[in-house]
């Protein structure tokens, strides 16, 4: 039997406390990796679920371009007023989805069998009332059809911008104007669907016109 003397007991006691820190140490660095581990799987697992709802909102967006573009066609189908860049919107991290298209709403030049006319027909009276026109037609289409995009915050917007763009002759005035049309996603889950309560919901509206 092999007997410790006082420095040999005190050099066991080291090396033991010593294995002991060495398997707390592995032990505590074991736990950081699990950690580690899982909070990176967790932090994949959040990518992808913001990836995916970001897909299914622009699925959301591109019908509600769709209805837009119809929307825009219906209300120029029989004059030169034009539709020359198509809806495009895009999803904007808490403000929302924002909207756009340009409109040529005067065709200097008109073609036809027997060559290109001048069109000086379409007075300023007369572009007013078909902005105009096209406005109703866009807040009846939010109203009706904005809360489609549903993932949206309720305190996030759906905002239309139209680019109205007026070519004209050199010996004619240029009247380019931008149109701004945005409501709360909240507004749309209130008043989508209602005819009823149009007024209001136009109320709630912020409309720019510049």
């Amino acid at each position: 039997m092999k007997v410790l003397t006082g420095g040999n007991l005190i050099m066991a006691k080291r090396r033991r406390l010593f294995e002991m820190s060495g398997k707390t140490m592995r032990g505590a660095v074991l736990m950081l990796l699990v950690l580690g581990l899982t909070a990176g799987l967790q932090g994949a697992e959040s990518a992808n679920a913001a990836k995916f709802e970001l897909a299914r909102t622009q699925k959301d967006i591109l019908r509600f371009e769709g209805v837009l573009d119809s929307v825009i066609n219906s209300a120029f189908s029989s004059n030169p007023f034009a539709l020359v860049q198509k809806t495009k919107g895009a999803y904007l991290p808490d403000y929302g989805v924002s909207l756009s298209f340009l409109i040529n709403i005067h065709r200097a030049v008109v073609s036809t069998p027997f060559g290109q006319l001048r069109n000086r027909d379409i007075s300023a009276e007369m572009k007013r009332q078909r902005l105009d026109e096209l406005k109703e037609k866009l807040i009846k289409a939010l109203q009706e059809n904005g809360a489609s995009i549903s993932r949206l915050k309720k305190n996030e917007r759906v905002t239309i911008i139209a680019y109205i763009e007026d070519r004209n002759f050199p010996d004619e005035p240029n009247s380019n104007k931008t149109i701004v049309m945005s409501v709360l996603k909240k507004d749309l889950d209130e008043f989508g669907g209602k005819s009823d309560r149009t007024e209001e919901f136009k109320q709630r509206m912020k409309i720019v016109e510049y």
